[in-house]
């Protein structure tokens, strides 16, 4: 988990409030990226996309959303929404809907540098949502708390520290969905699960640059071949030979944006002997070219949307 959620510090990240009473429904448009909320006074119901019910949130609730899907809040659904863009248009924070003093919301939301990133959060449900009753709920309200101070105060450092709480609340998440889910739906956190595959995926973090083959892997699992690459992609969803391409593209974004590495370096360190390969998948899978990558700051990898709540 460490070596994973390690890699995958947030680039972007917005704030924002919401105060409401009386009777209300807000619209919200597809978020870019992960979205997370938690709230802080009052109850609301939440519907997301695709999803066959709505979740009753509580006060102390948080919420995450890993998928760009649109969602509604409110107090009753049925009523006609107001839409997000509106709401929080207006300058101020929090946003007010009838007047506010019943009901209070903080959240933000965070992207990846690298599309790989999120791939590997497909293990997660659509929506993970912390009691606030669950010992993680605490730590999590904390986190989100400054992290959204820091949004808003925007000191020096303060992308620094929102990243590093980002990550914190990912931690808790995670350890919340761990310990609520009996078997996690195919992805690395089934994976950390299974003793057999995670002793393949801690080989791979290990040593990305090794010449990996399917037998290396299955040997490590302590598993025939064959029946270790059915039983890797049944847990984690993807083949091994898939997970190991991953991750290096992964390893080898954070080095570009992180490290003065030439990129030559960069491929040989995730196990590419030669840099026209090495450049030819990293740009299959990150729709953009190493070099590219290694010049623009992440603001100019990720443009910020509007959805702010």
């Amino acid at each position: 988990m460490s070596d994973i959620i390690g890699q995958v510090t947030p680039e972007a990240s917005v704030s924002a409030g919401l105060d409401a009473a009386g009777e209300w429904c807000i619209a919200f448009e597809a978020p870019n990226g992960i979205k997370f909320n938690v709230v802080t006074k009052g109850t609301c119901w939440l519907r997301v996309e695709g999803e066959p019910a709505p979740i009753f949130v509580a006060e102390g609730d948080c919420f995450l959303l890993t998928r760009c899907r649109g969602f509604t809040l409110g107090t009753d659904l049925s009523l006609p929404p107001l839409s997000a863009q509106e709401v929080f248009s207006a300058d101020q924070y929090p946003a007010r809907v009838n007047a506010g003093g019943a009901f209070s919301l903080v959240g933000g939301r965070f992207a990846f540098r690298s599309e790989q990133a999120e791939h590997l959060f497909e293990g997660f449900p659509v929506v993970v949502h912390v009691r606030g009753d669950e010992p993680s709920a605490p730590v999590f309200r904390r986190a989100l708390e400054q992290f959204v101070d820091e949004a808003r105060c925007d000191r020096p450092g303060g992308r620094l520290i929102r990243e590093r709480l980002a990550q914190i609340m990912l931690v808790e998440i995670v350890r919340s969905h761990l310990l609520s889910s009996n078997r996690p739906a195919p992805g690395w956190l089934r994976g950390l699960a299974d003793a057999r595959i995670s002793r393949a995926l801690s080989a791979i973090h290990a040593a990305p640059e090794r010449k990996w083959t399917l037998s290396a892997l299955s040997h490590a699992a302590g598993m025939s071949r064959s029946h270790f690459a059915r039983r890797f992609r049944d847990v984690v969803g993807i083949p091994p030979l898939g997970y190991l391409r991953s991750w290096r593209m992964l390893q080898a974004f954070n080095g570009l944006k992180t490290t003065q590495k030439r990129v030559g370096e960069i491929a040989q360190s995730v196990g590419y002997e030669s840099e026209s390969a090495f450049s030819t998948a990293f740009r299959r899978l990150n729709n953009i070219s190493p070099g590219t990558a290694q010049r623009k700051t992440g603001r100019d990898v990720f443009t910020e949307r509007s959805d702010k709540a």
